[in-house]
């Protein structure tokens, strides 16, 4: 049962190493989190786990070959970043024109959690197939399908936890922010959308 055990804090620090670097998803929780508050951080990762379960199940029913080829994670990779890059400059062309919103902040947190984490983040599915897979398999080969659980347990805790704390600080500076703070805050995030993409594609394409 300990081995078991074991597997939570691995899982919540191999999870939480990518949730702390900035992608997508963080900056989407950033930009919606200004508006519809500390709700977002929740509601987003729950959209984030549905995606990572299916990928499981994708995975278990053997379709890991198929996300592990080459051709179809450079199609995914450049595809989602062409999409972040025209995301980008739609959301800072609708602030342009004294929007409150962007395009990026006009989809519900449960609905953005899972695109953020599908086609406009392809990087979620190529880390479930190989770093996700592998940690995964180590934990079933120590603790069985307990070690599993615990470990998945512990992954998604560590989404839930730091997407939480950065909606919540959020939601809690937006007084401080003011309008003009607010607009500085979503140009940043749909300038972050944007680099991303433009960086995926670069990465991709080099494959």
């Amino acid at each position: 049962m300990f081995q078991a055990l074991v597997q939570f804090p691995i899982g919540f620090f191999i999870a939480l190493s990518g949730a702390l670097v900035p992608g997508p998803l963080l900056a989407y929780t950033v930009a919606k989190s200004s508006t519809y508050g500390a709700r977002t951080g929740p509601l987003a990762v729950s959209g984030h786990i549905l995606v990572e379960l299916a990928a499981l199940s994708l995975l278990a029913l053997g379709l890991g070959v198929v996300l592990q080829s080459k051709p179809f994670q450079v199609g995914i990779g450049v595809v989602g970043g062409v999409l972040l890059v025209v995301l980008g400059v739609l959301s800072i062309s609708k602030l342009k024109r004294n929007s409150k919103e962007t395009v990026i902040t006009d989809y519900h947190p449960l609905v953005g959690g899972v695109m953020f984490s599908t086609i406009l983040n392809p990087t979620v599915i190529l880390w479930w197939s190989t770093v996700g897979l592998a940690t995964l398999m180590d934990a079933f080969l120590i603790a069985s399908l307990a070690g599993v659980v615990f470990w998945l347990l512990g992954h998604f805790f560590a989404d839930l936890s730091w997407f939480s704390l950065v909606s919540f600080s959020v939601a809690r500076g937006r007084k401080v922010l003011g309008t003009r703070g607010h607009r500085i805050l979503l140009i940043v995030c749909s300038c972050v959308l944007l680099i991303l993409g433009v960086a995926t594609v670069e990465r991709f394409n080099t494959k």
